[in-house]
């Protein structure tokens, strides 16, 4: 008997100890109290979401339905006038695909056969690998030499290669009979040293040869002329001549 009432005491003691509270406490707890139910009370009374309400836009259907059609028609107007200006470009300069205007170019640059003497820039540049430039320099060179005895002089024309040369060789064809040459007695010292083939002391030794003899006549008499050998006087007598 003494034992449980020991045992009964020591709990009554255990729940005095733990579960009594002195004024200060109750007033925490009386508190604590108020705070949890005022937290309770307002996530009833509020809302956890806002509910906003949707926009209505019925009354401004109709000023945007004029708005879409009166933008359609303006994207279709621009669409159309660009469509009639490219219409009007392409009839104007007659575009054509690029390959066939090149397979047009390629098959006339095949064909095409010019005289050398008597074609002009327009006509050199019909030729595969020569444009404007490259067909002055040809003129050029041939007004200076006198015009051309040989095809094979395209050579000396500056840039020309002979890769350039062989894509043309057979496109060309020289008339000797177009050859300028100049009186060898009348011309002037100038005059020959535009010459292609006639340098400054060959052509100094020619003056000096025709001021000491009066005058040259034959041909022949250039090889008496120290630095004129048969090579050169092959070269130089095509343009060359003695008139009486």
């Amino acid at each position: 008997m003494g034992t449980k009432f020991s045992a009964k005491k020591i709990f009554s003691q255990w729940v005095v100890d733990f579960l009594s509270y002195n004024r200060t406490e109750q007033k925490g707890i009386f508190v604590l109290c108020i705070i949890l139910f005022l937290v309770i009370l307002a996530n009833v009374v509020i809302p956890g979401e806002r509910v906003y309400p949707q926009d209505d836009f019925s009354a401004f259907e109709k000023e945007v339905r004029a708005f879409e059609t009166a933008w359609q028609k303006a994207e279709d107007s621009i669409t159309s006038a660009r469509l009639k200006k490219f219409r009007s470009y392409t009839n104007h300069y007659r575009i054509v695909p690029y390959d066939t205007t090149y397979a047009r170019e390629k098959k006339v640059k095949d064909e095409v056969v010019i005289e050398l003497n008597a074609a002009d820039t327009f006509d050199l540049q019909r030729l595969r690998g020569i444009g404007s430039s490259f067909a002055r320099r040809i003129v050029s060179y041939r007004k200076r030499l006198g015009g051309f005895n040989d095809k094979r002089q395209l050579l000396e024309v500056f840039g020309m290669d002979n890769a350039r040369y062989q894509g043309l060789v057979e496109h060309v064809w020289v008339n000797e009979d177009s050859v300028h040459p100049v009186d060898l007695n009348n011309v002037l010292f100038k005059e020959l040293l535009k010459h292609p083939y006639f340098p400054f002391e060959i052509t100094k030794a020619i003056m000096v040869y025709r001021q000491k003899n009066k005058r040259f006549k034959t041909l022949e008499e250039l090889k008496q002329i120290e630095g004129i050998n048969d090579s050169i006087f092959k070269k130089i007598e095509i343009y060359l001549i003695i008139r009486p």
